[in-house]
């Protein structure tokens, strides 16, 4: 291979491995990642994990089943 062909294959893959860490950022960020991570916490777990319906709801119980204002 030479070297202007290594150098290519390089850059590549680097430009492959930033947007892919630019896709788990965003993932996180959007909060699209939660299952995902809610999946390999439940791996431990003896029970079956929820289903991605079952578990948005009771995130959005979670989420609003407290008041989050001072006043």
């Amino acid at each position: 291979m030479r070297r202007a062909e290594k150098r290519r294959s390089a850059v590549a893959g680097a430009m492959v491995r930033l947007a892919r860490t630019a896709w788990k950022v965003l993932r996180e960020w959007s909060g699209d990642a939660a299952y995902d991570r809610y999946l390999r916490a439940a791996g431990a777990k003896a029970q079956a994990p929820l289903a991605p319906a079952e578990f948005y709801v009771e995130q959005l119980n979670r989420r609003y089943s407290k008041p989050t204002r001072c006043c």
